[in-house]
């Protein structure tokens, strides 16, 4: 495994405070955090088979904006304890504990990839705290019939096969756990591949992909399963509450070459958000968090 200590000389590279929370149950929520005497609080929802240590490692930028930021791991992810049969909801409940936890009564939210959905279920359930929704890259539900037609084939096929045959997707990522064990470089490596060309770019920076890695191997560090039950989550269809979200901005970033969310799957979120702004980047794929991090911290607090 690579050496993920970032370069002492590079001094605006800092790594954000590990640190851990207890739910109700007793059970352990990983986070990390940055800025405490910052005063715009903004939380982070992190990708699908990825974890909160896949964050932009140059923390002068959360300083530029004065962002107090926290990102917290779903259950089974990096030192987050593993939870069976979870719902977005309950994760929903666990970051409105966190909140009231640290005091925060109002906060920004910024949703990558399928964190963008578990973000739209907070928001939705508890929209008065939200000051802005920032949904990038983002997943849209997988479990409904306004979005069937128009999912990515490869989610539309995790969704499936949670359905019908769940011990399939739980064996798939149980392997793909031991084979980063096994070959993290190379699995890496193969993924990369089959990367857009504007993804391989950021993740060829030195930097960019320690954390990407760093991410993935916490995102698998329990033999897949918390990448499993996140799966069986994400397809479970999310109830919607009454609570409109009167007083948030939200602002939809897609990129013009993401594969894995679509063009067509941010125009379904412009029509379920018709007050928004979206930026739609040229050339730009789904890492586009990490290459545009700072126009979306300045929009995220505009």
């Amino acid at each position: 495994m690579p050496n993920f200590n970032i370069e002492k000389e590079e001094k605006r590279y800092t790594f954000l405070q590990d640190s851990f929370t207890f739910l109700q149950d007793n059970r352990k929520l990983s986070y990390v955090s940055y800025g405490e005497t910052n005063e715009n609080t903004v939380i982070f929802f992190h990708g699908f088979g990825s974890s909160v240590s896949s964050i932009h490692p140059d923390t002068t930028i959360l300083d530029k904006y004065n962002v107090r930021f926290f990102a917290v791991n779903r259950p089974g992810y990096g030192n987050s304890d593993l939870m069976l049969k979870y719902t977005m909801e309950d994760y929903a409940d666990f970051i409105n504990n966190f909140l009231i936890a640290k005091g925060i009564q109002k906060v920004s939210i910024i949703g990558w990839s399928a964190g963008g959905l578990y973000s739209q279920v907070f928001a939705d359930k508890y929209s008065e705290k939200v000051t802005s929704l920032n949904l990038v890259s983002s997943a849209i539900p997988l479990n409904s019939k306004e979005t069937k037609k128009i999912l990515p084939s490869n989610w539309k096929m995790i969704s499936n096969m949670n359905r019908y045959l769940p011990i399939m997707t739980k064996i798939y990522f149980k392997n793909l756990s031991k084979k980063l064990s096994n070959n993290l470089d190379g699995t890496i490596q193969e993924s990369i591949q089959q990367m857009v060309e504007s993804d391989q770019k950021v993740v060829n920076d030195l930097l960019m992909r320690t954390v990407i890695m760093k991410g993935t191997v916490e995102a698998y560090s329990n033999e897949g399963l918390g990448v499993y039950y996140d799966a069986l989550a994400l397809c479970k269809a999310a109830k919607c509450t009454s609570n409109p979200l009167l007083n948030a901005n939200v602002h939809i970033w897609q990129g013009e070459k993401d594969t894995i969310w679509t063009l067509e799957t941010s125009n379904y979120l412009r029509e379920k958000y018709p007050n928004s702004t979206y930026s739609f980047i040229k050339n730009e794929g789904h890492l586009l968090y990490l290459s545009h991090w700072d126009e979306i911290l300045k929009k995220t607090l505009s």
